[in-house]
């Protein structure tokens, strides 16, 4: 019996959990960065809105450079410090800083009115350098996914794992600090927040050392070093040039744009149109039924996951991406029109089943971009395709904060009712919050869905694709 089920499963089980553990630091990290930063320098910090709109895009200007260096610098990474390899030393040495910087983003000391410089110079500082350790540690733990599992099984194995504790750290991302914080809009939250910070960090801690410890496996150091190496900034001209990897990464900009906006405009979508209905139910926060309606989208995201795999097993991953988007499309719509607070449940954990797939096939695909680039190239250079990815989907950031800008500045808070930014006149309707909940990241995933459509690995060529690498290159089986 146990040898049938070690037969069934590629991807041994506790390799396998170590392995997906990386995506609770990962999303504790980055989403819960994404929820709480625009809420606390604009809600409590009071910085006013194009102010945090322009350094969000210098800081997307940074990460122009940032990312895809980091990528390169990764790919070249020979050594036997940290752990040794070329992956494991970057994630060991964004480890503790990266767990440490999670309670030092809510710390400027001084509010926007207080001093405007010095709060300004902060957010932009820290912001950069959270996003240089995350990349560190994100982009090479990232980067192992289709190194360390080569076939279309281990690759399905391992990813809905991924996807499963994904799920796990993004509740842990919103869940907590909506429970430790109140209401994220209140001003006087500033040491709450600091708590905040602090638990998501204790918990990016814990998580990067059990996937750091039993959920990484990388070729020998003498393997690593008898293969050539290219230098930083060809490897990044050799990746721009891949149209492929172009055309997907342009969809998967459009589905980073909903991640980037979601987490963003929830809390202010729930504050307009639900607050006056919310606010009695059992003396609870406005911030505590916006983070809800997250969290029953990352948790209907795990059936998602489901879903999705099945359907890539048996359409591929291409022709089932595009059933996952078109889905999101039509059960996005619904949001603007919502006035009922159980309605938008529903609604959000439709939502979810839809957001379950984006992830899961951006992977797919990347890895299969890897090693058809292996097959021509010789070289692995995972890291190098994620940087560049990461560099071109930073935009999405700039577009949703620009979608954020354009709709409140539509508004003169200071004369307009809630009931009226939740039913806005008719010349305001489509700028309005209800919008950024719908029509924006609708017409978005409209665009990324014509991006797919021209995208060429489709099920037959993958096959084709994994049976060339098989026959040309010598596979490393796992351990």
């Amino acid at each position: 019996m146990e040898q049938e089920k070690s037969k069934k499963r590629s991807v041994p089980l506790k390799f396998n959990l170590a392995f997906a553990t990386g995506e609770i630091t990962d999303a504790v990290a980055y989403q819960g960065f994404s929820f709480l930063i625009f809420n606390f320098y604009y809600f409590v910090i009071d910085m006013d809105v194009g102010v945090l709109t322009i350094l969000y895009v210098l800081w997307s200007i940074y990460n122009a450079f940032n990312d895809p260096i980091l990528g390169g610098l990764s790919d070249k990474t020979r050594t036997k410090k940290l752990g040794g390899g070329r992956r494991r030393p970057w994630m060991i040495a964004a480890w503790v800083p990266l767990s440490l910087i999670m309670f030092f983003l809510f710390t400027p000391f001084a509010t926007y009115a207080d001093n405007p410089v010095w709060v300004s110079i902060y957010f932009f500082v820290i912001i950069c350098l959270f996003d240089t350790i995350y990349t560190a540690f994100s982009l090479n733990r990232t980067s192992l996914y289709p190194e360390m599992f080569r076939t279309n099984k281990e690759r399905e194995e391992a990813g809905a794992g991924r996807r499963i504790m994904m799920i796990v750290g993004l509740i842990l991302a919103m869940g907590l600090p909506t429970f430790i914080v109140g209401d994220l809009s209140d001003p006087l939250n500033l040491y709450k927040y600091w708590i905040a910070g602090a638990a998501l960090g204790v918990i990016v801690f814990i998580t990067a050392w059990i996937n750091i410890r039993w959920g990484v496996k990388e070729p020998p150091l003498e393997e690593l070093e008898e293969k050539e190496t290219i230098g930083v900034f060809k490897s990044i001209w050799i990746t721009l040039k891949n149209w492929k990897f172009l055309v997907f990464v342009l969809c998967s900009m459009m589905n980073w744009y909903v991640f980037a906006l979601f987490p963003m405009v929830m809390n202010i979508f729930n504050k307009f149109v639900f607050a006056e209905r919310t606010a009695t139910w059992m003396g609870a926060n406005e911030s505590l039924f916006g983070a809800i309606l997250l969290l029953v989208a990352f948790l209907f995201s795990g059936i998602g996951v489901l879903i999705w795999s099945k359907l890539d097993s048996i359409l591929g991953s291409k022709v089932a991406f595009i059933i996952s988007q078109a889905f999101w499309v039509s059960v996005l719509i619904p949001l603007f029109f919502v006035n009922n607070y159980f309605v938008a449940l529903a609604i959000m954990a439709l939502n979810g089943i839809a957001l379950g797939g984006s992830p899961y096939f951006i992977d797919r695909h990347i890895s299969n971009i890897a090693d058809e680039d292996e097959l021509k190239t010789g070289q692995r250079r995972e890291a190098s395709f994620y940087g560049v990815h990461a560099l071109i989907i930073r935009l999405s950031g700039i577009f949703a904060m620009v979608s954020m800008l354009v709709v409140l500045k539509a508004y003169d808070y200071t004369i307009w009712s809630s009931a009226d930014i939740a039913n806005p006149p008719i010349e305001y309707k489509f700028l309005s919050v209800r919008s950024l909940v719908s029509w924006f990241p609708a017409i978005a995933l409209v665009l990324g869905i014509i991006f797919l459509a021209i995208y060429p690995l489709n099920k037959k060529e993958v096959k084709a694709l994994q049976d060339s690498y098989k026959k040309g290159i010598k596979l490393k089986e796992n351990e």
